[in-house]
């Protein structure tokens, strides 16, 4: 009865949405645009002819649809900004930077060879724009929670550098060169310094001021789910599931790894002589990338308008977004596996210093290689081992079981000491006063 009184008296520990987008790549942001995808889809092709946030007007219409990206884009810029040190420049110097631009490099290229020669309007269903969206950006959260096992002051230190190449202004200026905005030149500069400042403010601000860092320092998981929703708005499942668009997704997926994984892998192994893990594990694109296209929407490419060359942009991305995030951690597992199979030399060489438990779990004692390891936590959070779940609730099952028949029996011991004491005391005082008794007998 007692137990059953103590399992209605818990607490209500929440539904853990949260726990649930986390365990989906990318789905704090990934997650409510889908439910915005699909409000959105229900509201036009019900006869209202818009998107339920731009019915109901402001401040939903901002908070929620397409109208409001550029001031969450602006505020994305100063809090990543704020996480931006100097030490960062000087580690990223010494490995990541590479790998970065073995990545970026080929890949501006590529673009600008099909603004070109192909125009806006691009290839195979692909505009010029998605292009560049997409080939350019790097999911730079997901790649640090992946290269978790692995990863050294270097890799880390890449962090901040691949979130500021993947931040829409790099992409915004580099469209710019190929299109004009509303105005004249004065108002595509305008607009590049209107994203440099909010940035470099927050650059300012997080050195002058350790506790801004801090404060701000989280500010883009705040963020990131609002734009989901703004992303979404701009979606109509109906035209974004029609067969040109799925093929034009998928092709893009083997162009982007095609230029993100072939190049900068061969830097990281065979010239920068390292796992190739992070090379690998930056191969997913971000989910800023989807903002882009509402930038230059206004801007003319030969004649065509950027709303017009781009008008499944987002549907496109979306799709890169899902596949690349979902089979991003699992290359890199394969890749790991296959060099720690491979490479117990070089692999001693990597990781003796920076991580020596992982060697210890990858090899046993006689240096051969454990064909079944689950090394580190990071596997059960990308992967969700269901397993791993379970011991661990069985474990807190056991742990409640004990404390349980532990607090039962303290009363008893308890009890049980004090009434001995009791009975020493006693007894010994009965033998103290036969003593003294028998002593004033002698006496007498």
């Amino acid at each position: 009865m007692e137990n059953a009184v103590k399992k209605e008296k818990k607490p209500f520990k929440g539904v853990k949405i949260w726990d649930f987008l986390n365990k989906i790549p990318a789905g704090t942001m990934f997650v409510p645009l889908v439910i915005s995808a699909i409000i959105t889809t229900i509201c036009i092709h019900c006869g209202l002819g818009e998107s339920l946030w731009s019915y109901l007007g402001n401040p939903m219409k901002d908070l929620f649809g397409s109208t409001g990206q550029m001031l969450l884009i602006g505020l994305m810029l100063f809090c990543t900004g704020t996480t931006i040190t100097g030490r960062d420049f000087i580690e990223v110097g010494k490995r990541g930077i590479w790998i970065i631009l073995a990545r970026l490099i080929p890949a501006y290229i590529i673009c600008a060879l099909v603004f070109v020669f192909a125009g806006v309007n691009g290839f195979a269903g692909i505009d010029a724009i998605t292009l560049v969206c997409c080939l350019t950006s790097a999911n730079a959260a997901l790649y640090m929670g992946i290269i978790q096992p692995y990863g050294d002051d270097s890799d880390k230190g890449t962090f901040p550098i691949m979130l500021i190449f993947s931040m829409p202004l790099v992409p915004f200026i580099f469209l710019s060169c190929f299109g004009s905005g509303e105005g004249n030149v004065l108002t595509s500069v305008l607009q590049i310094i209107s994203l440099l400042i909010p940035f470099f403010l927050g650059v300012l601000l997080g050195n002058l001021d350790h506790k801004i860092r801090d404060v701000f320092k989280g500010g883009n998981a705040i963020i990131l789910p609002f734009l989901g929703f703004q992303f979404g708005s701009t979606i109509d499942l109906v035209n974004a599931f029609q067969g040109d668009v799925i093929l034009a997704a998928l092709l893009l997926v083997v162009i982007y790894w095609a230029v993100t994984l072939i190049i900068p892998f061969i830097v990281d192994r065979f010239i920068l002589k390292r796992p190739g893990y992070a090379s690998v594990g930056s191969c997913s694109l971000a989910g800023v990338a989807l903002s882009i296209p509402a930038m230059v929407a206004t801007y003319n490419f030969g004649g065509v308008t950027g709303a017009e060359a781009a008008k499944n942009a987002t549907a496109i991305l979306a799709f890169v977004l899902f596949i690349t995030n979902i089979l991003a951690p699992f290359f890199t597992k394969w890749t790991m596996n296959n060099y720690f199979k491979h490479n117990h030399d070089d692999a001693i060489r990597v990781f003796s210093r920076s991580h020596p438990e992982l060697l210890e779990a990858v090899y046993d004692e006689n240096g051969n290689y454990r064909t079944h390891h689950h090394f580190h936590d990071i596997y059960s959070k990308i992967f969700h081992i269901k397993s791993h779940k379970k011991d661990a609730s069985n474990v807190e099952e056991k742990k409640d079981v004990d404390v349980t028949k532990v607090e039962e029996t303290k009363p008893q011991i308890n009890v049980d000491v004090k009434q001995t004491n009791n009975d020493n005391v006693i007894h010994e005082e009965n033998i103290n006063l036969e003593e003294k008794g028998g002593n004033n007998d002698e006496n007498k």
